[in-house]
């Protein structure tokens, strides 16, 4: 490697790694991202830690898991002082730059006296605005906590008191924004952007040119439900991806054209976790194990240094993305990252991954009685978790990809070896409160009456549990 590379981060919101044409989804057309898989290296098994925005983004952009990282909840901060990503690059050599959604700055008095315009307008009830100290380390910054809508988005320029907004669809601003940025860029030293992309996060309203299907003839997975507007739904989702990796291909054309940029830049495409759209008859919705929800996509691309591959098919995890990148780029990784440098996969040479990838719910938004915090991890045949409430999962991938067979009772000697190893993982990875709730947990309240409009989710408390309160006469 002859000089440091540049380094660019782009990343989705929401984007369930089978969403890709190649990866064999017979609905969706994603050129661009099929050439960046094809002339780099794409991990077939990639996941994420922790499947809700906020506690995702901190591992990110700390290295260590969510419940002991710098990003530890649902509308967290990241800590003032916290080292990330951008710091350590920045100690490196290199300047930072961070366009689109962040999500992890929310303090709530933080709001512009824009806050009250009309609904109608484009500022909402998310329009806070990101603390400095809170920006993760990144020097330039044109971005946002969270829009939620996209036709009428808005980012704060810099350290202006109130924010702009973006005159067109969101991923086509950012887009345009951070290329500019690119063409614009004069400074001596290598650079740092996150271009993070908020769709295909809901409200799941794509572009009209990208409203292509007819949602009767979409091909849905097995554990698809066919109920109200599911197949509408999973069409405006297949168009905001459409419409992403179209900008991912304008982005990364015009890194290509660039001198400065050219060939020496890393960039990797890569989302922060997945989404249900209809698997399990659930929609706008993570935050559980099952597959829909933690496998994303993860795709490297270096023209320099990283010849073309087959899809590796190593555990990789968001865990593992900072000391992978550190490692790549030839820069010191911390002591505390608690992922894998994953760099020699990355250049073919001889490398074992990991046995399996820790993963958890943990500071989660409690929007209903579904959002409930567990620990699992997932081996390349198996899957166990432990739900708050004591309940188990446990299911056989390899028999079962769907996950519609809870195997937890049926096996429960291998139950029990997989709750013992999961102990072990929780000692590893410092979360020492967690193994009280496992060991010394308490039966929960049950009957536990809920009186909202949701009747029946994802989360196993469902089953015997959870007892809708009728109505009173």
């Amino acid at each position: 490697m002859s000089k440091q590379p540049h380094i660019i981060y782009i990343l989705s919101d929401e984007h369930y790694a089978g969403a890709m044409s190649h990866r064999g989804d017979p609905n969706i057309k994603t050129p661009f991202m099929d050439q960046m898989a094809e002339e780099g290296v794409a991990f077939n098994n990639a996941f994420s830690n922790c499947p809700v925005c906020t506690p995702a983004r901190g591992i990110i952009f700390s290295g260590r898991h969510a419940h002991c990282g710098a990003v530890q909840n649902f509308f967290d901060v990241y800590k003032a002082s916290a080292p990330s990503m951008a710091t350590i690059l920045k100690d490196a050599g290199y300047h930072t730059a961070y366009f689109g959604k962040w999500h992890c700055g929310v303090v709530l008095d933080q709001l512009p006296s824009a806050f009250w315009c009309d609904t109608e307008d484009h500022f909402n009830k998310y329009a806070w605005r990101t603390p400095e100290y809170h920006r993760g380390g990144f020097e330039d910054w044109y971005a946002f906590e969270a829009n939620d809508k996209q036709f009428k988005g808005w980012y704060w320029d810099q350290h202006d008191r109130e924010p702009k907004k973006m005159t067109e669809f969101q991923t086509d601003w950012l887009t345009r924004l951070a290329t500019d940025y690119i063409n614009d860029y004069d400074g001596d030293k290598p650079l740092f952007l996150v271009l993070s992309i908020e769709p295909p996060h809901f409200p799941l309203d794509p572009p009209e040119e990208n409203k292509r299907w007819n949602p009767d003839d979409l091909i849905v997975r097995e554990n698809f439900v066919e109920k109200d507007d599911a197949r509408e739904r999973l069409a405006n989702y297949y168009g905001l991806i459409e419409n992403l990796d179209t900008n991912l291909g304008k982005f990364m054309n015009v890194l290509k054209a660039n001198e400065r940029f050219g060939d020496n830049t890393l960039s990797i495409y890569f989302s922060d976790h997945g989404e249900f759209m209809g698997s399990h008859g659930l929609w706008e919705l993570k935050s559980h194990p099952n597959e829909e929800s933690v496998r994303i996509p993860a795709i490297f691309h270096w023209p320099e240094e990283l010849a073309p591959q087959k899809p590796r098919e190593e555990l990789f995890s968001l865990v593992d993305l900072m000391p992978t990148i550190l490692g790549a780029a030839g820069v010191a990784i911390p002591n505390y990252c608690q992922g894998m440098d994953f760099s020699p996969a990355l250049r073919g040479e001889a490398f074992e991954g990991p046995e399996e990838v820790f993963l958890e719910m943990h500071g989660g938004p409690r929007w209903n009685l579904d959002f409930l915090d567990w620990r699992g991890y997932r081996t390349d045949t198996w899957k166990y978790s432990y739900y708050e409430t004591g309940h188990e999962l446990m299911f056989n991938l390899e028999e079962d990809p769907y996950e519609l067979n809870d195997l937890s009772k049926a096996d429960p000697e291998r139950c029990q070896a997989m709750k013992e190893r999961l102990l072990e993982i929780l000692d590893e990875t410092e979360d020492n409160y967690y193994k009280i709730i496992i060991e010394h947990g308490v039966p929960c309240a049950s009957p536990t009456f809920n009186i909202s409009a949701l009747t029946s989710g994802i989360s196993p408390a469902w089953q015997d549990t959870i007892v809708q309160l009728p109505d009173p006469p």
